[in-house]
C-alpha cells in the first residue's frame, strides 16, 4: 500500500516537472512593445449613453449641470456645513435626505438634518443638483462604484440632536 502511494506521489511530482515550452507558454512572453515616455494614452472608448451625456449637458430644470470633481467634493462640504447643526426638540423636526448618486445606482450617502436649524428647502435643492452632477461624473468619466445599496434609515430626536437609529441603516462613513 505505502509503495502504490510513494509511486503515485512521485508520478504527480514529476508531471509539475515539465520544462517543455508549449504554445501558451510562447505566447506568454511575447517581446513587450515599445512606449514613449510621454506620449499621449489613448482615450478609452465610451457607450452610446456616456458619448450623448459628454455632447449634450444634463439639465435639471433651471439648474444647469456641469460636474467635475472638484465640484463634487465642494457640494458634498456644502451639504454637510449646511447640516452640521442638528438641534431639534421634536422628532418630528428631524429629516433623511438622498444624496449623491453611485455608479451602480441609488444614493452615494443619507444626510440626517434639523429642519428647526436648517432650510429644507435649500438643503434639498442642493442635494438635487449634487445627486445630478455626481450622476453626470460617473457616466462621463466611467466610474465604478461597490454596489452596495444604502438603505433609507429613520431618525430620531435623541438628546436634543437629530440621529440615525442604530441598526436602520448601511452608513459609508
Amino acid at each position: 500500500m505505502r509503495l502504490t502511494l510513494i509511486a503515485i506521489a512521485t508520478l504527480a511530482l514529476s508531471a509539475c516537472n515539465n520544462t517543455e515550452e508549449t504554445k501558451a507558454d510562447a505566447t506568454q512572453y511575447a517581446e513587450p512593445q515599445k512606449v514613449e515616455i510621454g506620449s499621449p494614452k489613448p482615450a478609452p472608448k465610451l457607450t452610446e449613453n456616456q458619448q450623448s451625456v459628454r455632447d449634450k449637458k444634463l439639465e435639471m430644470g433651471d439648474i444647469e449641470v456641469t460636474a467635475t470633481a472638484e465640484s463634487i467634493r465642494a457640494g458634498y462640504k456644502n451639504i454637510h456645513d449646511l447640516t452640521e447643526d442638528k438641534s431639534c426638540d421634536t422628532s418630528e423636526q428631524c429629516k433623511v435626505l438622498a444624496v449623491g448618486s453611485r455608479a451602480c445606482g441609488g444614493a452615494n450617502e443619507y444626510v440626517v438634518y434639523s429642519t428647526k436649524t436648517t432650510d429644507s428647502a435649500k438643503v434639498e435643492q442642493l442635494a438635487e443638483t449634487l445627486t445630478a452632477q455626481e450622476h453626470q461624473y460617473n457616466l462621463t468619466s466611467g466610474m465604478v462604484s461597490i454596489c452596495q445599496h444604502l438603505i433609507r434609515p429613520a431618525t430620531q430626536c435623541q438628546e436634543s440632536q437629530c440621529v440615525k437609529i442604530a441598526g436602520s441603516s448601511t452608513s459609508v462613513y
